[in-house]
């Protein structure tokens, strides 16, 4: 496997990243993703708040496996002094890394300045990432937005302060604030920032597969590329890219069966990891991507949504699966 970077004590071997998705790169994802080959994974996001003040559920959010390494703890916050706080505490969990997260563009997270308001506030933002670095033994990457909005755009500036503090990487989602997930991420931005920063730059943005990942490559000349939706429901996107991007050679995507009996290993492993309630719940979003564009899905997915026992969801989805002889 071809080795990219060594940051710190970590090993970066391949160019695909998978992003810290609040609510869907949980554990039992981040395991069915790392099983098809990503190499460096982050949390889901971190209230520094929430560690300061010994949220039970933030704590859990912190607990790392061997199995998932290298692995990031990715915090988000607004004042510097907590967030330093915070990342101090998270280091007990032997993190590979600390992320900082300004990228954000959840409500509930910039109404608290945190996530990418601090595009809006770059001292701040700079404040941040200097405690945090001299606060901590392993290396502190950093995750930002384009800007606010299309009058503000930032990232350039940003990285270069972020790098000024010790920052060892920054990740770019190439697309403002007020974009939110919408539009077409701008990767002019991505390689701008590369060309200002001597760091580990990781660009973010409307890879879908491999094709658009090599595109960024070499459009940006990014280090790596992070995909996040893109991995909804097909988590062989990572073996793919790494393969494309190493060898020039596209894997097919797997039949529709084999993607079946995927799900149904992820669910399994939702259910033993989060509980009966929880898993089926947390899980009914990733059938439905799982299937999305297969062929008579709609009834499946109009099911699993009502059915609360797993050995129920499980079995119609092995019957889901008998219907798909003839096209695998």
């Amino acid at each position: 496997m071809l080795i990219i970077m060594n940051i710190g004590n970590v090993c970066i071997k391949n160019r695909s990243v998978l992003a810290p998705l609040a609510g869907a790169a949980d554990r039992p994802f981040r395991l069915m993703v790392k099983k098809q080959g990503v190499h460096l994974m982050f949390s889901e996001l971190i209230s520094s708040d929430g560690l300061v003040y010994n949220s039970q559920r933030t704590q859990q959010l912190c607990v790392i496996h061997d199995d998932e390494r290298p692995f990031g703890l990715q915090l988000f916050g607004s004042d510097p002094a907590v967030m330093e706080q915070a990342a101090v505490y998270a280091e007990q969990f032997k993190p590979d890394i600390i992320d900082l997260n300004f990228g954000c563009p959840v409500k509930k997270v910039v109404k608290r300045g945190a996530g990418s308001a601090l595009m809006k506030d770059l001292e701040r933002m700079r404040s941040i990432a200097g405690r945090v670095v001299q606060s901590v033994s392993v290396p502190v990457f950093a995750k930002i937005r384009s800007g606010w909005d299309t009058e503000s755009v930032v990232a350039v500036e940003a990285a270069q302060l972020l790098e000024q503090e010790g920052v060892q990487a920054v990740t770019v989602h190439a697309r403002t604030r007020s974009m939110g997930f919408s539009g077409k991420a701008d990767w002019d931005v991505i390689r701008r920032v590369k060309e200002a920063v001597s760091v580990f730059v990781i660009g973010n943005g409307d890879v879908t597969g491999p094709h658009t990942a090599r595109e960024m490559v070499e459009t940006t000349g990014c280090d790596a590329v992070m995909v996040g939706r893109g991995a909804f429901g097909r988590p062989w996107i990572f073996r793919h890219i790494d393969r494309y991007l190493e060898t020039g050679v596209i894997e097919p995507d797997p039949c529709a069966c084999s993607i079946i009996d995927m799900c149904v290993e992820h669910f399994q492993k939702a259910v033993d990891m989060l509980g009966p309630g929880r898993g089926v719940k947390e899980m009914r979003k990733h059938i439905a991507w799982y299937v999305k564009g297969m062929r008579n899905s709609a009834g499946l997915r109009r099911d699993i949504f009502s059915y609360t026992d797993p050995e129920a969801v499980i079995a119609r989805m092995q019957e889901f699966r008998n219907t798909l002889h003839g096209t695998c």
